[in-house]
């Protein structure tokens, strides 16, 4: 067995699936040709970043870490945003590179010190050579799905890859659940004198059984519901305590100043945006790890399994005395701040459109941009993983190749991908790659030939127009000459019919909606002061 069969072995033991990738000319063939025969399929995407994206993607839908390969040099640098967003969003992935070979009179050429490019964005990163190649994947992987989980890189030449294997990967385990951690007492203490808590769930609420445990917390609670924009549809947004997103500014502003005791549930501080943090309610953490990732210190932090910490504290638990009439006013209130004003064709229409035609289960990925806080909050989720948004990093280009990671990890699920025409810009290969694989997505591009929140920060201190505003593109015939059919929507009153179009479809369509970008500096303004 060589090196590169040996490492798809560890990788197929893991539950790997696929490798997302555009190869090089060294050990990536040798790693593409030994997942062929392991029955793994191998992605071609268009761009590296994408890849990573994609690969990062398929580790947060499935729990085992997702897989993505570049060449050497320009391959691996130009991967590095991919694996940034699976640093700062938590999700478990592995990117092998091709390695340059070492010895006396090689080449320079393309060559840089890979692993210290990718040092500050992976948890970790190694040369794997045959002796012990395979068991140094393992661990690396164990590394990856620790919480937080996150990527980590691997140089891997094509002599070493084609090497034999020296002694095979031992204990290939799912990592240990850890023990309950933290002043318990001091915990139970909080709860026992809260009357008006307040639950903040984040991205480490997603999996398992963490999200029904958050029900059962927020049944003995009886209080208001936030989640972060990752944790969206964690907590059922039709539960009438179902207050909103937290956006780490002013929209929740209303809620968290009343609690007497605020409660972050799988809440990782990477999901905040910089802004004020003047609550003065005590926070109660409970957490898969203890790190501390941001500006707020806990009162108590409680570390573990989630479903284990609220089965530990739930019976120190005093009913609150929200009352349901409070809840919906936090509700509707927060509905009022994120009310997008405009005509014609808005971000907010083009969600409403979509929701009301959407197949059961659809899931909608979503780009950065102004376009994002109405769709977000517009959209109703259910259950976990049901949105998936760039958050941690906030990367534009996200959406659809989050769309067709969704796609191929769970063929028989529809998906939405709205994104700007900014964004839409970043990828535009990647249609090439839905249409190729026959991946059932509807893209809608929120087209205002503007980067338009950028536009509203230059605008608020008067600067001159610069570098905001782009001629119209038109995407519908870029997506056609690619094999995707685009549609153009000028109309609001088009929408539906478009979507319902769309969604009939066996493939991927585009849908090119010229929109009304003169609400967002209205809309943001409650948002973000």
């Amino acid at each position: 067995m060589t090196l590169a069969e040996a490492l798809v072995e560890v990788l197929a033991a893991r539950g790997a699936r696929r490798l997302f990738g555009i190869p090089g000319g060294g050990s990536s063939l040798d790693l593409m040709e030994a997942a062929r025969r392991q029955g793994l399929d191998v992605v071609l995407a268009r761009g590296e970043t994408s890849a990573a994206i994609m690969a990062a993607v398929t580790g947060e839908l499935t729990g085992t870490p997702g897989i993505a390969f570049t060449g050497i040099g320009p391959g691996a640098a130009s991967a590095v945003n991919g694996v940034a967003y699976a640093a700062l969003e938590r999700a478990p992935m592995v990117l092998f590179t091709d390695g340059r070979a070492s010895g006396p009179g090689i080449s320079t050429h393309q060559v840089f010190d890979q692993g210290a490019l990718f040092a500050p964005v992976t948890k970790d990163h190694a040369r794997l050579r045959p002796e012990d190649g395979a068991a140094r994947l393992a661990s690396l992987l164990d590394t990856a799905l620790a919480w937080p989980r996150g990527p980590v890189q691997v140089d891997l030449t094509s002599a070493d890859s084609a090497a034999p294997a020296g002694n095979s990967a031992n204990g290939l385990r799912p990592p240990l659940a850890k023990a309950l951690a933290g002043n318990l007492d001091a915990a139970r203490a909080l709860l026992a004198t809260a009357r008006r808590p307040v639950i903040l769930a984040g991205l480490e609420a997603r999996d398992g059984e963490a999200p029904a445990a958050l029900g059962r917390l927020a049944d003995a609670l009886a209080c208001p519901v936030l989640c972060t924009y990752k944790a969206k549809g964690v907590f059922a947004e039709t539960d009438p305590r179902a207050v909103g997103l937290f956006t780490g500014a002013e929209a929740e502003r209303e809620t968290l100043a009343q609690a007497d005791l605020i409660l972050f549930y799988g809440f990782d501080q990477i999901e905040m945006i910089p802004g004020r943090w003047d609550y003065a309610a005590p926070v109660l953490s409970l957490r898969r790890h203890a790190g501390r990732d941001g500006p707020i210190e806990p009162a108590v932090t409680l570390t573990g399994e989630l479903p284990a910490l609220v089965e530990s504290i739930t019976d120190a638990v005093k009913h609150g005395s929200w009352s349901t009439d409070e809840i919906t006013a936090l509700r509707d209130g927060m509905r009022r701040r994120l009310v997008l004003s405009g005509s014609g064709a808005t971000s907010a229409a083009v969600t409403a459109a979509a929701q009301a035609t959407a197949p059961a289960g659809c899931r909608l990925t979503v780009d950065a941009g102004a376009h994002m806080f109405s769709v977000l909050a517009d959209w109703t989720a259910e259950a976990p993983h049901g949105v998936l948004k760039s958050n941690g990093l906030s990367t534009m280009g996200y959406a659809l190749p989050a769309a067709i990671a969704s796609a191929l990890a769970e063929p028989d699920r529809p998906v939405l991908a709205v994104t700007g025409d900014g964004g839409q810009m970043m990828c535009l290969g990647e249609l090439s790659t839905a249409a190729r694989l026959g991946c059932r997505i509807v893209i809608a591009v929120i087209n205002d030939a503007a980067l338009s929140l950028i536009d509203i920060k230059q605008q608020r201190p008067q600067l001159p127009q610069l570098a905001v505003r782009t001629p119209a593109v038109d995407f519908a015939a870029i997506a056609e000459a690619q094999g995707v059919p685009g549609w153009r929507v000028e109309n609001e009153g088009d929408l539906e019919a478009a979507f319902a179009k769309a969604w009939a479809a066996d493939g991927p369509v585009l849908l090119d909606i010229s929109c009304d970008a003169s609400g967002y500096g209205a809309q943001l303004e409650p948002l973000r002061g």
